[in-house]
């Protein structure tokens, strides 16, 4: 997980989501409320309802930590809105626009559903049963839209499963390791092999960087690309050409599948492995990528 670069939506289609949220908020009990939330949002409350979410889900897929891909788990398709605040415990927050984003079928059915995890006011996590109203509103998971994962936790760039950072105080560290334990990102195995994947693509495409970089000749980078790097003006001069194919390269790398794989390298694998010490030392810039 990542922190994700918010967007707005234009006052019209806020308007229409506050007015959804209104005739949740007049309800006069946490039951009706649940109740009035579960069949406003089956409905968007009639076509302009539906016409503003498909602008919302457009923003939404702007959003998404890579293109169209799930938030939460950085690898499947991000095919569902997904509400952090659980609607059936926080109907308040059921058309809250920061409460909202693009996640997998996977996450959104099979693995978050209706869990709703809560901090008290000792920092203790309360599971809270269904239908039931939550007694303490501080939700024990990571917030993307307004927190930053990275200060939570860090994928291991050996093990490819998250950690815990050490400085973590009590509250940090129960809402880590309910979000960790909520969507099953250290156990799916699957994403465990596919990081390690993105980590070789990544040190392989920063090799085939620095040869383009260290290039003499038009030959000789042309010989260095990739068959599908053939998008590049090969009119344009050797210095210009290697400016244009570095920008290309860092904009691919920086958002590549599992941004957390390239986050870790730059953090931890910069300084504890030698290969990536070498790459980093000779594209130093990449750090900032």
């Amino acid at each position: 997980m990542i922190r994700l670069d918010s967007k707005t939506i234009s006052s019209d289609v806020m308007q229409i989501l506050n007015e959804l949220q209104n005739k949740i908020n007049n309800e006069t009990t946490f039951e009706k409320k649940a109740e009035k939330s579960k069949s406003l949002w089956k409905s968007k409350g009639g076509k302009k309802g539906e016409q503003a979410f498909e602008i919302i889900r457009k923003v939404l897929y702007d959003m998404c930590v890579y293109i169209g891909t799930c938030n939460y788990c950085e690898h499947n398709e991000a095919s569902d809105i997904e509400h952090i605040y659980p609607k059936s415990f926080f109907p308040e927050k059921t058309f809250d626009w920061e409460n909202y984003l693009l996640v997998c079928k996977e996450c959104n059915s099979a693995y978050k559903l209706d869990k709703c995890y809560i901090l008290d006011n000792n920092d203790e996590i309360i599971f809270v049963k269904r239908k039931e109203e939550p007694p303490y509103k501080t939700l024990a998971f990571i917030n993307p839209r307004v927190e930053n994962p990275e200060r939570f936790m860090i994928l291991s760039p050996d093990s490819f499963e998250f950690e815990l950072l050490s400085d973590l105080d009590k509250k940090d560290t129960n809402k880590s390791n309910s979000t960790l334990q909520i969507l099953k990102l250290n156990q799916r195995h699957t994403f465990l092999h596919k990081r390690k994947s993105v980590a070789n693509n990544c040190y392989e495409t920063m090799e085939r960087l620095i040869k383009i970089m260290s290039a003499n000749s038009l030959e000789e980078l042309k010989s260095v690309l990739r068959p599908n790097d053939d998008r590049f003006d090969f009119t344009f001069s050797l210095d210009k050409l290697k400016s244009e194919i570095k920008e290309s390269y860092k904009r691919h790398i920086s958002r590549y599948e599992h941004p957390s794989v390239w986050y870790s390298i730059k953090l931890i694998a910069s300084k504890t492995n030698e290969k990536w010490k070498t790459i980093f030392e000779k594209i130093p810039e990449a750090l900032n990528w």
